[in-house]
């Protein structure tokens, strides 16, 4: 088969999106598929540009010349959206005509190209929605409930899951969602850690304990709950909240730190995929952060890192979510309400003073996370299913 992976970013970027697709595309040459990529030329970031041809683990990644603004602005991640959609729309076109097109949500609808690859040359439709659109932006403000775009853009999304041969949902919830968004019967799949470099090593007890948060600090996340637990935490001299990442909300939480004179909470850039099972290794705990109204819309993905590396996760977020369930089932951590600074406040301090409580989750974790998830067995899955439609 010849198959093509459409999606903004690609490894060695590290946006777990292209991460995930990194380990797809890869799967299916040794498969013995032919497989195309397109991305674009600009990191996640913003800061970097990649390569405009490479081959990847065997996949010809096709990386374009759309804008690189990066995320910083609206105005100006609008502009690198609508600069891949023409370059990605065109290059594909230049391609050999595809057995299969994989979509994910980066820009939002970026399967309305497989959509048309799907009437012009009847080239089979897998969507992988890593985020809901519209319905997440209507949960991030950006857009409003029930106007003009938000009826536009859900008749479209609607349209696309009609026309899709397979959609993928990465758990129950947003499987519900899909379902209501109008796809037919979505695939339930799970995320998992990119590239399976995640190990899990035991940590010697010491005085010191780091909670840690490492992943993208975009809109979906719930911060604001934990720095103001570290505020309420101070007399735990022993307790630092290290934040490993970039996004939207960066200058907001150092604002918050500065203003309540926490040296207790660091801040430190995003890690590459290769020093992943180090720099999760650091943490004693971890955070997981989920924003209200978001339920079934999103999963963060960096709860599949944290049950890998044997390390418990206080959740933040609603109740009724994917990595909630997880959490409950496996006894990996302990989930908090958004905003109950409290709640928030107990766990932390329980686990920190109990490194017992703390080894006991994080080898449930890991047992969990061996035992129903992990990359060899979501990526099987995924390639199965686009063998099956795309044949």
């Amino acid at each position: 088969m010849r198959i093509v992976l459409i999606n903004q970013f690609y490894r060695p970027d590290t946006a777990a999106t292209g991460q995930l697709l990194a380990d797809i595309g890869a799967a299916l040459v040794r498969r013995g598929h032919e497989v195309h990529a397109i991305a674009s030329c600009g990191a996640y970031g913003g800061r970097k540009r990649f390569s405009a041809e490479s081959v990847q683990s065997g996949v010809a990644v096709h990386r374009l010349g759309a804008t690189g603004f990066g995320r910083a602005g609206l105005l100006g991640r609008a502009l690198d959206y609508a600069s891949f959609y023409v370059l990605a729309w065109r290059r594909a076109m230049q391609l050999p005509p595809m057995d299969a097109c994989v979509c994910l949500t980066t820009p939002p609808l970026i399967g309305l190209i497989g959509s048309a690859l799907k009437r012009r040359r009847r080239t089979r439709l897998i969507l992988w929605p890593m985020d809901l659109y519209p319905d997440v932006m209507v949960a991030f403000g950006m857009i409003t409930a029930g106007g003009t775009v938000d009826r536009l853009l859900t008749r479209m999304g609607r349209r696309l899951y009609a026309r899709a041969d397979a959609v993928i949902a990465l758990g129950e919830r947003m499987a519900e969602a899909e379902q209501k968004a109008g796809a037919a019967s979505p695939t339930v799949v799970h995320n998992w850690v990119p590239g399976d470099v995640v190990a899990a090593t035991e940590r010697e007890p010491s005085e010191a304990v780091t909670w840690m948060y490492s992943g993208n600090l975009g809109l979906g996340h719930e911060l604001e709950t934990a720095i103001e637990a570290m505020a309420t935490l101070r007399d735990l001299p022993s307790l630092q909240l290290r934040i490993v990442g970039e996004g939207k909300l960066e200058s907001l939480l150092r604002q918050r730190v500065a203003q309540a004179g926490l040296a207790s909470v660091t801040f430190e850039p995003p890690c590459p995929l290769e020093r992943l099972s180090a720099n999760l290794a650091v943490g004693d705990m971890h955070l997981v952060s989920q924003r209200p109204g978001t339920q079934g819309l999103l999963v963060p993905s960096k709860v599949y890192g944290i049950l890998a590396a044997g390390r418990p996760a206080v959740y933040i977020g609603p109740d009724d979510t994917e990595v909630a369930e997880i959490l409950r089932r496996s006894g990996a951590g302990v989930v908090c309400p958004p905003g109950d600074v409290d709640a928030v406040v107990e766990a932390v301090r329980r686990l920190t003073e109990d490194a017992d409580c703390r080894q006991a989750m994080g080898r449930a974790g890991r047992q969990w996370y061996r035992q129903y998830l992990g990359r060899d067995r979501s990526v099987d899955r995924i390639v199965g299913i686009i063998e099956s439609h795309g044949a």
